[in-house]
């Protein structure tokens, strides 16, 4: 089965779809953006904002991150909820789940994210059911990703390598190329990933 690197596929309740609608809305009105403003600035088109910002529309991680660089924001600031006062501490962030198949047994939950020197460090713990495949987009040039494999087997595709790993190993890689995950055992594949996104 082959999921491709979009939000959401037939779950369109999840919370993070109306995060990211509100948060677009919100941030671009606060802004004084009009929509052709923002999607001209961010490279995508004006129909897809509407349909975003309306909670219409399945959106890729790479279009999000052109989003959220156009508005100056981190990824994890235009997914989580937006926050409610001010607070001296930084709170807690609470998982989200900001992508699933379309069974709600493999999905990628963002744990925490970090912004630093322009760029913005992501933990996220993924699983994937056996048989399933994803599909990622190239993060911005310069980007990096860490896997450590919790258990099961992942087979990584990049640069038309095919690079198995098993539990208790791990592997850094570019991610700024398009690359795949894939679980090819028998039972459910659960690893952490580390992404350093580079500012574009």
């Amino acid at each position: 089965m082959l999921v491709w690197c979009v939000v959401l596929m037939s779950k369109p309740s999840l919370p993070v779809i109306h995060n990211i609608a509100a948060n677009l809305r919100r941030i671009r009105q606060q802004r004084g953006l009009t929509q052709d403003a923002l999607a001209q600035s961010a490279g995508v088109s004006r129909r897809m904002l509407v349909n975003i910002e309306a909670h219409e529309s399945n959106v890729s991680f790479a279009t999000l991150d052109r989003l959220a660089n156009a508005l100056n924001l981190s990824f994890a600031e235009l997914v989580r909820p937006a926050s409610i006062g001010e607070k001296s501490e930084r709170p807690l962030s609470r998982p989200l789940r900001v992508w699933q198949d379309e069974h709600s047994d493999s999905h990628g939950t963002l744990l925490e994210s970090v912004r630093f020197a322009g760029q913005c460090v992501e933990l996220w713990h993924w699983q994937l059911a056996p048989g399933v495949t994803y599909e990622a987009e190239p993060d911005p040039p310069g980007s990096q990703e860490m896997l450590y494999i919790i258990s099961g087997e992942l087979v990584l595709t990049l640069d038309g390598l095919v690079r198995p790993l098993v539990t208790g190993t791990s592997i850094a890689f570019a991610s700024d190329q398009p690359y795949r995950f894939h679980n090819p055992g028998p039972f459910m594949l659960r690893f952490s990933k580390n992404v350093l996104l580079a500012a574009e």
